[in-house]
């Protein structure tokens, strides 16, 4: 290999692959004196593949839980509402807010359930908006700027 440029990298899986293409068989030679289960890309495909196919299938993937359908009342939901604002430490003043007002309307509008997103997608959600929020403050910002510039002479 003489004049060939080699890069050298860390990566398991390029030493796999390496292996595999370069020395294939000096590798299953010393797996099988040793009794170590090859690690090669296709012996560890053809191994995952014998898995799923000797897994029993299940509609467990395909079948989503209902909640329990809460039934509506002005009871209730002062209820549910005083315990969310304890549990959480909310002001008592946050049930006023037009925001909130404007979210229960909306879940009220909901045919079977509301689906809540979770923490990841709530904050990658809020960064995006301030991001958002950013670069229309600095479009604003470029323009006011420009037209309030002094004229050079």
């Amino acid at each position: 290999m003489k004049g060939k440029k080699v890069s050298i990298v860390n990566e398991v899986t390029t030493l796999r692959r390496h292996m595999q293409a370069h020395h294939k068989a000096e590798y299953l030679k010393w797996a099988a004196t040793t009794n170590f289960a090859s690690m090669l890309p296709v012996d560890t495909k053809r191994r995952r593949q014998e898995i799923a196919l000797s897994a029993q299938p299940s509609l467990d993937g395909h079948l989503a839980p209902k909640d329990q359908v809460l039934h509506y009342s002005e009871s209730a939901f002062r209820e549910v509402a005083i315990q969310w604002l304890i549990e959480t430490d909310q002001p008592i003043i946050v049930l006023q807010n037009p925001m909130f007002r404007q979210m229960i309307n909306l879940a009220s509008r909901a045919k079977n359930s509301v689906k809540i997103p979770n923490y990841k997608q709530t904050r990658q959600t809020i960064i995006d908006l301030f991001k958002s929020h950013l670069r229309e403050l600095r479009k604003r910002l470029q323009v006011r700027r420009r037209l309030y510039e002094p004229v050079r002479l």
